[in-house]
């Protein structure tokens, strides 16, 4: 299956084996090693690469940058391709990755080995940060144990996304990161097919041993990515019915597949049901704790959208308990993360429960529970997730939640709340179409009078200096509503290139209200344009019309009719009075008329 190609002389007490499998992308290859330079000057290192089909070209090129090249017959088989690697490692420690990763930085790790703390541990995480997109602004870390001491058993399990094992504690978290677009790809035919390909290893693999729960989560991972949410919901419940509970490696696999159930049925809009299971799995009590985080976030949701209040904000502070004592027990986290469950906490998912929790709050009038909120994030990071949550319900939740906010709350923060959910509401009606979202003018001029009320409210209520604070939290968006309501009023009188200055120096203040400030300036940018194209248009016409009747006033001229000339000249004078075309003619024309009368008397001279 594998045979050895120019192998090197092996460095006596190496320290670290590198393992990468590569397949022929040249780009992130040579990158993932570039990577690892520094990390391989510093350490006593050895690189192993085990080439699964690379062309021959690249191959010499990675003869002259690793220590070893394993050729493998490839055989839809990772465990058993990195399995090649590891047999050929000489170092005490292993540390294995893929070609299209690469190290930010390899600080820690050269540390971690440098300074001897590596004899404290068995294992040690470095962070993997995989992209949702191209562009590199979406991304998940997850911490990823892939560094372990090497021991006599130690062997990689699992066909795909294969599982290095025993990985032991104590265990060592490393910030350092590696990029890895793998699943990034702008062509979506392109990740369909990357799914369609593991799903073709998973599902002949659960076939052939349907107690595996390993396989199950991976292949329910799959169908979440392609958005088959019903094929990722039966394949969990099938799961579920056949696992073994005495089967060692099911492990937190199973726990996995519980909260995949809950998931999928919440993402197919089946909220009654979710929540009945949700209960049921949670009431069991045979799940671990990041299973029963998992589950308690997507009872917020459920309940959420099915109008349980209180019962959405107990699934919260639920939610919200483990969310705060995984981030004090990372070994915890570390040794019960799977997939479905490294999403627990991700920034989209902590967002939709935060949401639903602040509108279950609202509804309720619990100004207790809303403060809390308010208090766990940002006001920025509030504005945002309210208008994930907006774009998400429907136009009569977001209305019937500010009637709420402006008639029954009085503090100070939520009126804070007030104006954020305002603007939340603005953008999705923006986006959406729906209502009046076209009239700009109505909603600017709604924003700032809102904005302008609420500044006047605390002048009446509270001290000068809390008025100050929360004149900075709403000078932005008040300045911005001003310039936009003066923008339209400009607009409404023709003065376009003045309202689209406006419209422009709004954007200055309020950096959220951006893609609103764009929609608007565009639309006035285009006007704009279609006059100019319009008036340039008008001047080429009077351009043909004055050489035309430049022409015809040269044809009477020559048939002695100077008054008929002049005629033609003066009716288009009239026609277009500041056209400096139509007064250069004028001018030629009394000048033609001038020679002509001279040339007159001279010939009538001569004749005499």
């Amino acid at each position: 299956m594998s045979r050895k190609e120019g192998k090197k002389p092996v460095k006596r007490d190496i320290l670290l084996s590198i393992s990468i499998m590569v397949s022929g992308r040249e780009e992130t290859t040579e990158k993932c090693i570039a990577s690892l330079d520094q990390l391989r000057k510093k350490v006593s290192c050895e690189l192993i690469l085990t080439d699964t089909g690379c062309p021959a070209k690249m191959r010499d090129w990675l003869q002259r940058r690793a220590d070893r090249v394993i050729r493998f017959q490839w055989c839809n088989d990772f465990a058993a391709a990195r399995n090649v690697g590891l047999q050929a490692a000489s170092g005490k420690w292993f540390l294995f990755m893929d070609d299209d990763e690469w190290f930010e930085d390899t600080s820690e790790i050269e540390q971690f080995f440098l300074t001897g703390e590596y004899q404290q541990y068995e294992s040690a995480s470095y962070i993997v940060r995989n992209y949702a997109n191209m562009e590199g602004t979406i991304w998940r870390d997850t911490a990823l144990r892939r560094m372990t001491r090497v021991r006599s058993n130690t062997q990689f399990f699992y066909p795909i996304h294969e599982i290095l094992w025993p990985v032991i504690n104590p265990s060592k978290q490393l910030a350092d990161y590696a990029h890895h677009y793998g699943y990034a790809s702008a062509d979506p035919e392109v990740q369909m097919a990357k799914r369609q390909r593991n799903l073709s290893i998973l599902l002949p693999e659960i076939r052939k041993d349907s107690r595996c729960m390993h396989h199950y989560v991976q292949a329910v991972a799959e169908y979440v990515a392609m958005e088959d949410y019903q094929s990722a919901f039966e394949l969990a419940e099938q799961g579920i019915a056949n696992c073994d509970e005495e089967r060692g490696d099911n492990g937190n696999f199973i726990h996995a597949l519980y909260a995949a159930a809950v998931r999928m049925l919440v993402r197919m809009g089946k909220y009654e049901e979710a929540v009945g299971k949700g209960l049921f799995y949670l009431e069991q009590g045979k799940l671990n704790d990041l299973a029963r985080a998992a589950i308690s976030g997507e009872l917020v949701v459920a309940c959420g959208e099915l109008g349980n209040h209180e019962t959405c904000f107990g699934h919260l502070t639920e939610y919200l308990k483990w969310r705060a004592w995984f981030q004090e027990k990372k070994e915890a986290w570390e040794e019960q993360e799977t997939m479905i469950l490294d999403s627990t906490f991700e920034p989209y998912l902590y967002k939709s429960t935060m949401s639903w929790g602040m509108a279950a709050a609202i509804y309720e009038g619990r100004e207790d529970h809303l403060g809390m909120l308010l208090e766990k994030e940002p006001m920025d990071w509030w504005r945002d997730t309210i208008a994930l949550w907006c774009s998400r319900v429907d136009y009569g939740r977001i209305e019937s939640l500010h009637q709420l906010l402006a008639t029954g709350l009085k503090e100070r923060e939520f009126y804070k709340l007030m104006l954020l959910i305002e603007f939340s509401k603005g953008y999705m009606l923006k986006e959406t179409g729906e209502g009046e979202a076209a009239d700009f003018g109505k909603y600017n001029k709604m924003v700032g009078n809102f904005a302008g009320e609420v500044l006047l409210l605390y002048e009446n209520l509270y001290q000068p200096f809390i008025l100050e604070q929360y004149k900075e939290l709403v000078s932005g968006e008040y300045q911005m509503a001003c310039h936009l309501q003066k923008a339209v009023e400009l607009e409404e009188k023709g003065e376009t290139i003045e309202a689209l200055k406006e419209a422009r120096h709004a954007a200055q203040f309020f950096e959220s209200a951006a893609p609103i400030v764009s929609s608007y300036a565009k639309a006035i940018q285009a006007e704009m344009e279609a006059r100019e194209e319009e008036q340039r248009k008008n001047r080429a016409e009077m351009e043909r019309l004055g050489e035309q009747v430049k022409r015809k006033a040269e044809e009477l001229l020559g048939q002695g009719q100077l008054d008929a000339a002049m005629a033609i000249v003066m009716q288009l004078r009239n026609l277009i009075p500041d056209d400096e075309e139509v007064e250069e003619l004028e001018r030629w024309m009394q000048y033609r008329c001038i020679r002509n009368k001279l040339e007159s008397k001279a010939f009538h001279r001569m004749s005499i």
